[in-house]
C-alpha cells in the first residue's frame, strides 16, 4: 500500500494490500482492501461535495445491520483530505448473481428469486423518518426534466411520443404513493451468491422513493431468467400482489425509456446499443403499453 492519503484512516495501519476495483457506473474511487487479519473491505472514495448525502447514507446503512440480511455493513466514514470524503463497508464473497442465475434451471431461479424478493421487503421496512418532500411532489419535479432531455437527445426512438404520452397520461397514479429506504439499484448486478444465499452490495444509491420504484430495473433480471424476476416479485408480495402494483410498475418502465438513451449517449456506443436493446424488449414485452402486465411475468407459481 503506498497511497498516503490513506494515513488518515485509523484502520489503514492493519491494512496490507489495496487493489483498485474498476466496476459499475459510480464516480467513486473503489478498492479492494485487505487486512492483517487476511478480512476483506470495500474502499469507497468520493468528492466532499457529497458529504451530506454520503454522510446521510452512512446512518441509513447503519439500519442495515438490524434486520438480518447478508448485506454489506459499513464500517467507517469520514473526511479523507479538503477534496475527498471515504467509506469503508465489509467485502462480501461469492459468485456474481449474474452468472449463478443464468446456469439455474427456471425451478431454481424463481427460488433464489424468492428469496430476492424477501431481502426486498425486508429492506423497505427500514425506518427512515419523516421524509419532507414527498413521492409525488420528487415525481413531478423530475419528469418534465427527463421529458425535456430525450426531446434534445440526438438519438431517437419510434415509439418515443407513445412512452412519453404514457408516462404523462399515468402519472396520476403515484399522486398518493408512500416512500421508503431503497436500496437504489436492486438486480442481479448488485447481488452475489454463495452456497445458495444471496448477499446485496453496492448500496451506493440508496435513497427514499416510492418502493415499487425499486423494481424498476427489473430489465437486468428479465435477460438472464424470467422467472428469477417473477419470484422476486412473488417473494416481496408473499404472493398477494396489490392491485396498483403493476399499473404503476408499467408507468415506471416507460419512464425508465425515456431516461435511458439520454443517460446511455454520454458512455459511448456500446451503451447506446443497450438502451436500444432495452427499448425494443420493454416496448415488445408490453405490447407497446397496450399491457398492464408484462409478458415475461409467469404468474404465482407453486414450484
Amino acid at each position: 500500500m503506498n497511497d498516503e492519503r490513506f494515513l488518515s484512516i485509523d484502520s489503514s495501519k492493519n491494512w496490507i494490500s489495496i487493489e483498485p476495483l474498476n466496476k459499475g457506473w459510480s464516480k467513486d474511487e473503489k478498492y479492494i482492501v485487505t487486512d492483517n487479519q487476511g478480512s476483506k473491505y470495500l474502499l469507497r472514495i468520493s468528492s466532499i461535495e457529497l458529504y451530506e448525502s454520503k454522510n446521510k447514507q452512512f446512518y441509513l446503512l447503519k439500519e442495515i445491520e438490524n434486520i438480518g440480511i447478508n448485506a454489506s455493513r459499513v464500517i467507517d466514514f469520514g473526511i479523507l483530505n479538503e477534496k475527498e470524503i471515504y467509506m469503508l463497508l465489509t467485502w462480501i464473497d461469492g459468485e456474481s448473481a449474474e452468472e449463478v442465475v443464468s446456469k439455474l434451471s427456471n425451478k431454481d431461479a424463481y427460488i433464489l428469486g424468492i428469496e430476492a424478493g424477501k431481502i426486498l421487503y425486508k429492506l423497505h421496512n427500514i425506518p427512515i423518518g419523516n421524509e419532507s418532500i414527498s413521492w409525488w411532489d420528487k415525481y413531478k419535479k423530475k419528469i418534465p426534466i427527463k421529458i425535456e432531455n430525450i426531446n434534445k437527445c440526438e438519438l431517437e426512438f419510434p415509439e418515443k411520443k407513445l412512452v412519453v404520452d404514457y408516462v404523462k397520461n399515468n402519472m396520476f397514479l403515484v399522486e398518493n404513493r408512500k416512500q421508503s429506504f431503497s436500496h437504489g439499484d436492486f438486480h442481479v448486478g448488485n447481488m452475489i451468491v454463495k452456497d445458495g444465499k444471496i448477499g446485496i452490495i453496492d448500496f451506493d444509491k440508496n435513497t427514499v422513493a416510492d418502493p415499487y420504484d425499486e423494481f424498476k430495473p427489473f430489465c437486468w433480471n428479465v435477460f438472464i431468467n424470467e422467472y428469477f424476476e417473477t419470484g422476486l416479485i412473488n417473494g416481496y408480495f408473499n404472493n398477494n400482489i396489490p392491485e396498483d402494483f403493476f399499473p404503476i410498475l408499467a408507468l415506471y418502465a416507460a419512464e425508465s425509456l425515456i431516461s435511458h438513451l439520454p443517460w446511455a449517449i454520454t458512455y459511448g456506443e456500446e451503451e447506446v446499443k443497450t438502451a436500444y436493446k432495452v427499448i425494443k424488449n420493454v416496448m415488445k414485452w408490453y405490447d407497446d403499453f397496450k399491457l398492464v402486465i408484462p409478458t415475461w411475468y409467469k404468474g404465482v407459481l407453486y414450484i
